[in-house]
């Protein structure tokens, strides 16, 4: 560099050799014409390496254009330029500098070089972004739990759970299984990211090597490598994802089931962490107190929604729920069934026998349906001797076979007094109503009553 002034590069860099931070100077171009030994512990670029470049090697793209014509604008007209900057080191890794690029004059007043001294503060701000982060994913956390307070039905709070618990963990999957205290299965009672081929398959037993797993040690952060060395599908599908996050749902020291998070698609990193875990214990923490209200307030709301002659859901409870599951079907874009029973002749039989044993004959009926649905489905007294199941997540060929093990059950239940019952069945669409899936079933079940009854029609 010729010199300019008094101040030559060789006097400017014997001036700053003894400076602990790093030193990097150019010439007004940007051309880099030294840097000291901070410089290259910090960068992992040599001198020899650096001399001649641009400080662009440094340059991460965590900047905008606009924030590099600022700098230069600034140095440009003869005022130091000070920020924290992001830059990359020479094998890709970030490191955050308390950075000031001053220009340097001749005696005629003109910039002729610029120098750029900078503190590496990573750490600082490594943490600093770390306690910012777990303070927004704990104010999510806060969120799910106010939202958890408002809600007492079950299936609502699943669908709830499932999506925030999605968002705050940026996972792409998420599925809650509950236990089946008599078959002793886990079964998917909601979930986001999963197909639904995969879920009617998805009955695990508990004696399976991951289950036991988890019910035992309580373990949580399982590679996938694991599954597929065991071939247990914790909610039936593969992982994309190194690890994936399962913890237990208890209550009251009974294991009621199991939340599973797989799928991470963090801004930085695809793998859980542990602040992750926290997170989720802290969510499942909530989901308990949620599921005892939820239970408590059933309890309460029992005899506001049972038919009392039958003992399962009256009409009040079927309208709300079928708008519910509706409402779901659409937003998730899961098939809904819907079934329409009625007992054959019932006039007839009730005449005949009498109205006390009318009454047993509904019961009978009642507890026949509930015996062959599956625990998800709503079987309620529409009116009379009417029954309306709703079937969630069951498309039209899945719940003809249903409605066809309903019928024969009953066929065989009541072979003494010929008692038999026509089913009409109809599916949700995109722009399916209550009124319009009702309608729709009860024309069905018209149509097995005309063709001779003790049939099902859809």
């Amino acid at each position: 560099m010729a010199q300019k002034s008094g101040i030559t590069l060789k006097t400017l860099s014997l001036a700053l050799q003894h400076i602990d931070d790093n030193v990097m100077i150019t010439d007004r171009d940007g051309i880099i014409e030294y840097v000291n030994p901070a410089f290259e512990m910090t960068t992992g670029y040599t001198y020899e390496e650096a001399l001649g470049k641009t400080p662009k090697i440094l340059h991460s793209g965590h900047h905008h254009a606009e924030y590099y014509q600022k700098l230069w604008e600034t140095i440009l007209s003869g005022k130091t330029f000070r920020a924290t900057t992001t830059n990359r080191k020479k094998n890709g890794d970030i490191y955050y500098a308390d950075q000031s690029i001053s220009p340097v004059h001749d005696d005629h007043g003109e910039v002729f070089c610029f120098v750029s001294v900078w503190k590496d503060v990573t750490d600082r701000i490594v943490d600093e972004e770390k306690l910012k982060y777990e303070k927004s994913k704990l104010e999510q956390v806060l969120g799910i739990e106010a939202g958890l307070h408002s809600i007492l039905d079950l299936n609502k709070l699943i669908d709830f759970v499932v999506d925030k618990t999605c968002k705050v963990l940026e996972a792409e999957k998420c599925s809650i299984m509950f236990i089946d205290q008599a078959s002793g299965e886990l079964c998917v009672k909601g979930h986001r990211g999963i197909e639904e081929p995969v879920i009617e398959g998805s009955p695990l037993r508990m004696g399976d090597k991951i289950a036991t797993l988890i019910e035992r040690h309580h373990k949580t952060t399982i590679p996938n490598g694991a599954i597929q060395k065991h071939s247990s599908k914790i909610d039936g599908t593969l992982y994309q994802s190194k690890t994936f996050l399962s913890v237990p749902i208890e209550l009251k020291d009974r294991l009621l089931g199991i939340i599973n998070v797989s799928d991470k698609r963090g801004k930085d990193t695809n793998i859980f962490t542990d602040l992750d875990l926290k997170i989720l214990f802290m969510i499942v923490r909530q989901v308990r107190i949620a599921i005892e209200n939820a239970q408590l307030y059933r309890e309460l709301k029992y005899l506001t929604i049972t038919d009392p002659l039958t003992g399962i859901y009256n009409y009040r409870y079927f309208t709300q729920t079928l708008d519910y599951e509706i409402m779901r079907s659409k937003r998730y874009g899961r098939s809904l069934s819907f079934l329409m029973i009625d007992i054959d002749q019932f006039k007839f039989h009730n005449d005949k026998l009498g109205h006390q044993q009318g009454d047993q004959i509904l019961k009978n009926l009642a507890k026949s349906i509930q015996e062959n649905i599956r625990k998800t489905d709503v079987v309620c007294r529409y009116a009379g001797d009417e029954f309306a199941v709703i079937l969630p997540e069951t498309d039209l060929n899945q719940a003809k076979i249903t409605a066809e093990k309903i019928r024969k059950k009953v066929s065989e239940t009541f072979a003494d007094s010929l008692i038999s019952v026509s089913i009409g069945l109809a599916s949700s669409t995109s722009q399916t109503t209550r009124f319009d899936l009702i309608g729709k079933a009860d024309s069905y079940l018209h149509n097995a009553k005309q063709q001779g009854r003790n049939q099902v029609c859809g």
